[in-house]
């Protein structure tokens, strides 16, 4: 088994690892037995067991924690020696009020072989677990008659208002003044203790209601109360009343002074009450203390909570496969130089293509697009373009274009939405059959594409054309960090899934790398159609130039007219290199969008009607004049993978002044075909002002544009595109070989 496969089975048994606990779980709670107040049915069993008996022994305890090597090892056989009638539970005889502790609870205390009546704690109410508290075992505070005597439970953890408390409290004592002898049970310490830090100060009623609880108690001959309160044993006697605090009975000891565990034994009989604390000493080195400590707290963690243990081992489990699968990814980061890329396949390469937006509608995308399609079918290969429906004129024929069909047609200004789901694309994908998917979107289309050829068994390309993060803006949704986040791991997950990635610029295969892209990565930029500028005329240079420059400099820009692609920092430069130039100048923006309207409208605040011109979208030979006709290209979107459009200008002899970002830095070469600079208005329009007042050097660069962008030919980078596919078809059929895997 190669190690992908052997990869793919240990993430499938981990998986099916956390399938069966949560399986587990959902059977524990459908199949284990319920159980309801609690309280009331232990009740019944203690009246029983007394059986009218005016003498009686029972047990308090404290801080059970669902500590099973503490209470139930230790504490139950010595309690079980004594043999009380039955037993109290002063408080946290859970860890915490979850579900599962206390199921445990009950399963533990059913093994104690006694009825036990059980106060509400500060635990208790912990992880919501208040209601739990009323469903398994009964009311906050209440009152139960039992062998003569009268106990009464108080709600100490302010969950029960403790003023109503009090007034109920009084009422039950007036009613039970007859009885013999009557207990009070709650969590809380009604007393300090001294000695303790701070922060045990949460296991003592507050001042206010410990006197409340003083006066109502006061004359009313009260036998004893009890409480959990602080990890220790203390008796205190106030107003003639005897407070116990029956200490600790498990959970953890925290505490630097050497407490034991214990619980009080209380003999009721006919002449009087023998209270009696039972402690299991430490005997321990206090190391070995704190050692049992950290024991402790990890076997209450990993015995209580099972399954919560064992989703966390499972989910570090994920974590170490992750792990382990990054390590043969390093492994295979350089390609086998053994092997023979070399493939022919004896017929021509066929290749589909799925991209959001192509021709009619005008982009980047769909040029860079088409110029690709044209380009591999000089170079022999078969296309399909599989496209939205756009409206295009009936005479039109595109034989190598599958139109998909449309859920909503164009609306607004927005591109058509495309039925993915219409099983006439993946019916004209089989017939087409394919050698190679190429997807420029990791979105809508570009999925489908990636679904089909996985499907098929086709490998996947991807040309990551768009910067996604610079256009969270358009998702109607808040939260611009978690957008862009999102947005960038959607890139690297997509990207991962494919086989091979095109990254137009040496900058994007470095981001593509940052976001943890471990796929094949190639910088194939695109071509750039040459012949659109010999094809033109002196003549029509010079007319088209006049149009819109009759004297002076022109400057163009070529842009969609779009929020992200920083117009307005284009026109605030503009207006600032008008103001600092001698001669008249001019400036051409060609494109259309959604800000047209607010740029003209803008044109005109800034006082630069006359002198900026808005072309709307032309026809890319009637760009490729435009380019030859001006002086100067000026720039300032920075959300380009490549900026075509100054590759484009270049060919055209037109350098170009840039805002540095991705894009604009791997292209533009200060002092050779232009210069970027940051993004900042001065700088950009001194550096404009600056080119245009030197005749000579302009001239020299218009020189260099010209020979840089012959490398960008469109025959070239369709070469460079096919020999990509070939290697990405050697090296797909080698991953299939035992032993050759390549990722």
């Amino acid at each position: 088994m190669n190690p992908k496969r052997r990869l793919k089975f240990l993430l499938l048994l981990v998986v099916l690892l956390l399938v069966s606990l949560a399986g587990y779980k959902v059977y524990l709670y459908v199949a284990e037995k319920d159980y309801v107040a609690l309280n009331e049915t232990n009740l019944d069993r203690i009246e029983k067991r007394l059986d009218g008996r005016r003498e009686f022994t029972f047990a308090v305890v404290g801080n059970i924690k669902n500590s099973n090597r503490i209470f139930e090892r230790r504490l139950l056989p010595m309690i079980r020696t004594e043999n009380p009638d039955f037993l109290i539970s002063a408080g946290n005889a859970v860890y915490d009020g979850a579900e599962d502790k206390y199921r445990a609870l009950y399963r533990g205390m059913s093994r104690l072989g006694l009825p036990y009546l059980l106060a509400f704690g500060r635990n208790e109410m912990e992880d919501f677990g208040a209601r739990r508290f009323y469903r398994h075992f009964g009311p906050h505070y209440f009152t139960v008659p039992i062998g003569g005597a009268v106990f009464f439970f108080l709600d100490s953890t302010g969950e029960t208002s403790w003023q109503w408390q009090m007034s109920w409290l009084e009422r039950e004592l007036a009613a039970t003044r007859d009885a013999k002898h009557r207990f009070l049970v709650l969590y809380h310490s009604p007393l300090p203790v001294e000695g303790f830090p701070p922060w045990k100060s949460h296991d003592v009623l507050d001042e206010g209601a410990r006197w409340a609880l003083r006066r109502v108690l006061l004359g009313q001959n009260v036998s004893a109360v009890f409480s959990a309160g602080y990890p220790t044993y203390r008796r205190d006697v106030v107003d003639g009343v005897p407070y116990f605090i029956s200490g600790c009975a498990g959970g953890l000891h925290l505490d630097e002074k050497e407490d034991s565990y214990q619980y009080l034994n209380i003999h009721v009989e006919q002449d009087g009450i023998v209270f009696e604390n039972v402690e299991y000493p430490h005997q321990l080195h206090p190391l070995s203390y704190k050692v049992e400590t950290v024991g402790l707290f990890l076997h209450s963690f990993f015995y209580v909570s099972l399954f919560n243990f064992l989703l966390v081992m499972g989910l570090l489990g994920l974590v170490a496969l992750k792990i382990y699968s990054l390590i043969l990814r390093q492994e295979t980061y350089y390609r086998d130089f053994d092997m023979d890329e070399e493939l022919d396949l004896g017929r021509p390469l066929r290749v589909a293509m799925f991209t959001d937006n192509y021709l009619p509608f005008v982009g980047g995308v769909p040029i860079s697009i088409d110029r690709l399609y044209k380009g591999l079918l000089v170079q022999g290969c078969r296309v399909k373009i599989f496209a939205p429906s756009y409206p295009v004129p009936p005479e039109a024929r595109e034989p190598d274009v599958f139109r998909c069909p449309s859920l909503f047609p164009p609306k607004g200004g927005r591109g058509p939405v495309t039925n993915i789901f219409s099983r006439k694309i993946a019916q004209a994908f089989r017939e087409f059959d394919c050698d190679i998917v190429h997807v420029h979107h990791s979105l809508w289309l570009g999925r489908k594409g990636m679904w089909l050829g996985r499907r098929f068994g086709v490998p996947v390309v991807f040309t990551y054309h768009t910067r996604l993060e610079r256009y969270i803006h358009y998702i109607p949704l808040p939260g611009t960090l978690f957008k862009s986040l999102g947005v960038h791991y959607l890139i690297k997950r997509f990207a991962n899934n494919c086989q091979a990635i095109i990254t137009p610029t040496t900058s994007t295969e470095e981001y593509m790398r940052n976001v943890g892209v471990s796929s094949l990565v190639e910088t194939i930029p695109t071509g750039v159609d040459l012949n659109a500028y010999a094809a033109r005329s002196p003549g029509e240079v010079e007319r088209f130039r006049k149009r819109y420059a009759p004297e002076g400099s022109l400057l163009i820009s070529v842009s969609r007219l779009a929020r992200e692609k920083n117009l307005d920092f284009l026109m605030e430069g503009t207006r600032k290199v008008f103001a600092q130039s001698r001669d008249p100048i001019h400036c051409l923006l060609v494109g259309d969008g959604p800000e047209r309207k607010r740029l003209e409208g803008k044109v005109g605040e800034l006082g630069l009607s006359g002198r900026f011109h808005f072309a709307g979208q032309l026809d890319p030979s009637d760009t490729a004049l435009a380019y030859m006709a001006s002086d100067l290209f000026v720039f300032a979107s920075t959300s380009e993978t490549q900026g075509m459009v100054l590759v484009e200008a270049m060919a055209g002899g037109c350098p170009v002044v840039a805002v540095n970002a991705s894009g604009v830095y791997d292209v533009v070469e200060n002092g050779l075909n232009g210069y970027k600079v940051p993004e900042s208005t001065d700088i950009w329009a001194s550096t404009v002002d600056g080119l245009l007042r030197d005749g000579d050097r302009l001239k020299l660069l218009s020189e260099n544009c010209r020979a840089y962008a012959l490398k960008y030919a469109g025959d070239r980078i369709a070469a460079k595109t096919v020999n990509l596919y070939k290697r990405v078809l050697v090296l797909n059929r080698a991953a299939r070989i035992p032993g050759k895997g390549v990722k």
